[in-house]
């Protein structure tokens, strides 16, 4: 009996990790949906929106997903990552893009891709990185520090290791960073911090590759904060953590499009999620700093490596196989 209790909680546990993604995956939205939804009568068709508002006819679940997963701040988008999940293998990888990735956009203020959302234009956000990327995005997530800051802190904290000493303050924004190096279990606010920061006021102590390091640790922090909420001792704070992420997150996401997937969810493995940064180059325009993105390799990337199974090649036959043999057998003689 016990070790069916085991076996039920370490199924909820996976059932529920995804919601926590939330913060930086579209897997999150599907599974805590469908946990507010237990007795919701599911039609056999269903309609839900894109991010342009167009009605679009749902008649199964999707094999694969590509979510775009926003954090914003003072209405920018500060945090912009691309996700792709195999609902079939379970596996998530995740691509940052740079927030001053340079764009020419009609909704745009400047040329920088997070000044497009200003917090009402996600259609046109959503369509500018889908041609900058060379992917369809199915969902989006949208969602604000003060969700960061409360989930982290309902967790009780969440354990990094802080590279550098993190200090900066800047009254315009009421930011205000103070985090000494070492391994250590950051709060809400400290969390906040911990993905903020960039370099001190003065510029002495920093990333060296400024926002480009900044997502590589913004993304070990996602992986961090996941392997925390599974925990099996934050079990009991689901309900209180699903509330925080229901209030302050903006998706397209439905709950009858959630439930499709919720089965799939024991799949995911949260130490072999992917993570990386579109590749690209830094470069100052009219002296303002600007990433400029190598779209060909990014969408030869998307297309071609991110998520994607390694292929493997067989031999044709036995023939093909003994040939090979032979072969090196006799390099070893003539190496010997």
């Amino acid at each position: 009996m016990k070790n069916k209790n085991k076996k039920k909680k370490k199924k909820t546990v996976y059932s529920i990790i995804t919601r926590f993604l939330v913060a930086f995956s579209i897997i999150g939205v599907l599974v805590y949906a469908a946990l507010f939804s237990f007795n919701y009568i599911i039609g056999d068709d269903e309609v839900i929106l894109d991010a342009s508002g167009n009605p679009v006819v749902e008649t199964s679940k999707k094999t694969e997903i590509n979510a775009l997963v926003c954090g914003t701040n003072q209405n920018l988008t500060d945090t912009m990552v691309f996700v792709r999940y195999n609902v079939e293998t379970g596996k998530i990888a995740m691509m940052s893009i740079p927030r001053d990735t340079y764009v020419t956009n009609e909704y745009c203020i400047g040329h920088k891709l997070n000044a497009i959302y200003r917090g009402k234009n996600i259609g046109p956000l959503v369509e500018q990185i889908e041609e900058l990327i060379g992917a369809d995005i199915d969902y989006y997530l949208v969602f604000d520090s003060e969700m960061l800051i409360n989930m982290v802190d309902a967790l009780g904290g969440v354990e990094v290791n802080v590279q550098m000493r993190m200090k900066y303050d800047d009254p315009s924004q009421d930011l205000h960073i103070d985090l000494y190096p070492g391994v250590q279990v950051l709060n809400g606010k400290q969390a906040e911090m911990f993905v903020r920061f960039r370099h001190n006021n003065d510029m002495t102590v920093g990333y060296a590759m400024g926002d480009l390091d900044r997502t590589e640790v913004q993304q070990e922090f996602i992986k961090q904060f996941i392997k925390t909420v599974v925990d099996p001792k934050n079990i009991g704070k689901i309900p209180e953590l699903i509330n925080i992420a229901m209030e302050n997150t903006d998706t397209n996401v439905t709950v009858r499009e959630a439930l499709k997937y919720v089965t799939d969810a024991a799949k995911i493995d949260v130490n072999s999620i992917e993570s990386m940064t579109a590749p690209g180059t830094t470069k100052y325009i009219d002296n303002l700093s600007y990433f400029i993105l190598d779209e060909e390799e990014t969408q030869r990337i998307i297309k071609e490596e991110f998520n994607r199974e390694p292929e493997t090649t067989t031999p044709q036959d036995g023939e093909n196989s003994t040939t090979q043999t032979n072969q090196e057998e006799t390099s070893n003689e003539t190496n010997n």
